[in-house]
């Protein structure tokens, strides 16, 4: 009986020090009209950028007028903000330097206008800045 308790304390404590030490982390997902991901959820001392990929709305990506995607904290003030101006675009990557970024928590949207309409997506949790 002691055997098997020890086994199955040094295959969890191994499993733990495994995730734990883990430099890969989940990527966020979002909701809304445009859908795209941050490439963690969690951004540690060592993380220099945020990157932020996605893809518009097919009957939308042939009329946009580009994306903006904002860095917002937790009281809804933007922090940061990347336009892409290019017009037509499907698909769509920028990336927030995390210099200057305070630790805390932060939701990303995105957002682009069609004629007089304007298309919002955002992220389903906060991601953590860690410094």
């Amino acid at each position: 009986m002691k055997k098997i308790v020890m086994t199955l304390f040094t295959t969890t404590l191994l499993m733990f020090v495994f995730f734990a030490g883990s430099s890969e982390a989940f990527a966020m997902t979002s909701k809304g009209a445009i859908n795209f991901q941050t490439d963690a959820n969690t951004y540690s001392k060592r993380a220099t950028s945020i990157v932020v990929t996605g893809t518009m709305p097919k009957k939308y990506s042939k009329l946009n007028n580009g994306v903006t995607v904002f860095l917002v904290n937790k009281k809804g003030e933007t922090v940061k903000s990347i336009a892409s101006d290019r017009g037509n675009i499907r698909s769509f990557r920028v990336s927030f330097s995390t210099r200057n970024i305070p630790a805390g928590k932060y939701d990303v949207h995105v957002a682009t206008t069609w004629g007089t309409r304007t298309l919002v997506g955002e992220l389903k949790h906060y991601i953590t800045v860690q410094h």
